[in-house]
């Protein structure tokens, strides 16, 4: 398959630094939580439980991190597009996210580069609630990118 028959391409000569990233937006539900508790095989109790959660201090169960970290980097992939592909995603986590919370995640291009054969998008990205605070962020994701000569 050629690269222009693949959709959602995004080639590295259409982009510029400060590009924003199309948002992601979210709806946080219990059910959401649970499952991906079971693809993540991450069954903390603490994540789902409520009762439990209170138990420990905390005002209900609250979203595990990496499900934020799994958004941050379908919002990069997304819009890099197929065959583009993370490369490295690393952030920090600021804010609780409950059931019932709305999260989008956003970002721009902050640099771009190339290493060896590979064109890299270097992106900062936060997830922030419906309340505008940020949960997790800013974070440094980077994309590889598809190339017309190659």
């Amino acid at each position: 398959m050629s690269a222009e028959a693949v959709t959602g391409l995004r080639y590295v000569e259409e982009v510029s630094e400060g590009d924003a990233l199309p948002p992601l937006t979210k709806a946080i539900s219990t059910v959401q939580m649970m499952m991906y508790g079971a693809a993540t095989w991450d069954f903390m109790r603490i994540h789902y439980d409520t009762d439990y959660a209170r138990d420990k201090g905390f005002p209900q169960a609250f979203v595990d991190g990496q499900m934020l970290g799994a958004f941050l980097a379908q919002l990069v992939v997304d819009w890099a597009g197929d065959p583009g592909a993370l490369r490295r995603l690393s952030l920090r986590y600021r804010n609780f996210a409950f059931p019932g919370d709305t999260v989008t995640c956003s970002g721009h291009v902050t640099r771009l580069l190339i290493e060896g054969d590979e064109a890299l998008a270097e992106c900062e990205v936060v997830a922030a609630n419906q309340h505008g605070e940020i949960i997790a962020g800013p974070a440094l994701a980077i994309v590889a990118l598809a190339q017309r000569d190659k």
